[in-house]
């Protein structure tokens, strides 16, 4: 059993419109055009972690190749093998083998500048929301009971990693998606 106590209480929407808790915390990363959401994500009452998961709808994955101007940094992930597995501890009980299913969505937008270095990193603030249901293993969770269900929101600063196409001309500058990271903090852009 990968669980400490008896109980397993759910965290949902609460009464106030946000959806769930605030994540005080932690980041989602992705890497390459193929990753797949690897995330540590920390509340008042809960710690969330994931990898091994995979691909989602990343927008930024999907900029190939990335251009001067809007950038966007929509994301979406769900499904039972989109999260991976991990760790996690809810309300004081800690699960060891986490098998993740539920919804993640990650809104934004940056602006991609013409540089003239070999790589370019985008900066911009972003919104998350979503839940993560736990179910006991790495097997089916068809056949599971769900341990716990934490529905949270919160914000932060993406940073969006680029190299440049070597294909391009020098006056239409290309790149291509490396990496991106959804940092939860407190921390605001100027």
């Amino acid at each position: 059993m990968s669980t400490v106590g008896a109980s397993h209480p759910a965290l949902h929407t609460g009464p106030t419109g946000h959806v769930g808790h605030q994540l005080i915390a932690g980041w989602l990363r992705v890497d390459g055009v193929n990753g797949g959401p690897r995330f540590q994500l920390f509340g008042q009452h809960f710690f969330l972690a994931g990898s091994g998961a995979d691909e989602g709808n990343c927008a930024p994955q999907h900029c190939l190749p990335c251009k001067k101007g809007k950038f966007s940094l929509e994301s979406t992930f769900g499904g039972g093998t989109t999260f991976g597995m991990g760790p996690a501890i809810v309300h004081g009980h800690r699960y060891t083998s986490i098998s993740y299913g539920g919804s993640i969505r990650v809104h934004g937008h940056g602006q991609l500048d013409d540089s003239m270095g070999p790589n370019d990193v985008v900066l911009a603030p972003f919104t998350i929301e979503g839940n993560l249901v736990g179910f006991d293993g790495p097997d089916d969770m068809s056949d599971k009971p769900e341990l716990f269900d934490v529905a949270f929101h919160g914000h932060g600063v993406a940073v969006v990693e680029l190299d440049f196409d070597p294909s391009s001309a020098p006056a239409d500058r290309l790149y291509n998606f490396r990496s991106v990271s959804y940092d939860i903090t407190s921390y605001m852009l100027p």
